[in-house]
């Protein structure tokens, strides 16, 4: 039997990266990345996989990070980049810190990631990038968070320029609100989507052929029928 091939989840300490994570782990090695250690060292315990401590904003940490991609002497089959912060605020009272430390862990991690896997990832490999329906209209006090997506959205459009005619498919995954920390905010909506059926979105991206080329999937919650679900308490 074939060795499982490897799977690298960026953001894998909560929310949509560590469902994701969980599911995957059933046909991946699962390589779990993000800044909390004592995190990551319980899901790497609970799933069987390992797990590399790296702030995705460090071009050090994410050049570390390839190195041990590299030592392994094959590339991944699989990247998902999940990782992802907000600071709601009006323009007129964000800090240039809040949105400097927005944009860097949203788009620019996803740059340094990118550029240091690219040159091991084999025909047949994808990366999956996790957006936001905010990439898609700005809304108030989200300034910095609908930018950072809308970038990473232009960002894989031009990755996948590049990489697909090498036989490597890039994807987005854009859901609307989801009931992860990261939306543990007073004022958001009461209708959100569970972290898991995110994940599952991309464990479905993982399993397709490789000559079908899905540029974005964009998810939301339903607001009517059987399986409307209003936010929880968390």
């Amino acid at each position: 039997m074939d060795a499982k091939r490897l799977a690298i989840v960026v953001g894998a300490s909560s929310g949509i990266g560590a469902e994701t994570a969980r599911i995957l782990a059933g046909q991946y090695e699962v390589l779990l990345v993000a800044r909390r250690a004592d995190r990551l060292r319980a899901l790497a315990d609970e799933i069987g996989g390992e797990f590399v401590a790296a702030d995705v904003t460090s071009a050090e940490d994410m050049r570390r990070l390839g190195e041990i991609v590299r030592e392994r002497g094959r590339g991944p089959g699989l990247v998902v980049y999940s990782a992802g912060v907000m600071r709601p605020s009006p323009v007129h009272r964000t800090g240039v810190e809040d949105w400097d430390h927005v944009l860097s862990v949203n788009l620019r991690g996803a740059f340094l990631l990118a550029r240091e896997l690219i040159p091991v990832l084999e025909p047949g490999s994808r990366i999956v990038l996790v957006s936001s329906v905010a990439a898609d209209k700005g809304q108030p006090n989200l300034s910095a968070y609908a930018a950072s997506k809308a970038g990473l959205e232009r960002f894989a459009e031009s990755l996948a320029a590049e990489l697909e005619p090498k036989g490597v498919a890039v994807h987005v995954v854009a859901p609307g609100p989801t009931a992860t920390p990261l939306l543990d905010l007073p004022g958001t909506s009461p209708f959100q989507l569970e972290a898991v059926r995110v994940a599952e979105v991309v464990d479905w991206l993982s399993r397709l052929p490789t000559d079908v080329v899905i540029k974005k999937i964009t998810l939301r919650a339903p607001v009517k029928g059987p399986f409307a679900r209003e936010g929880h308490d968390r």
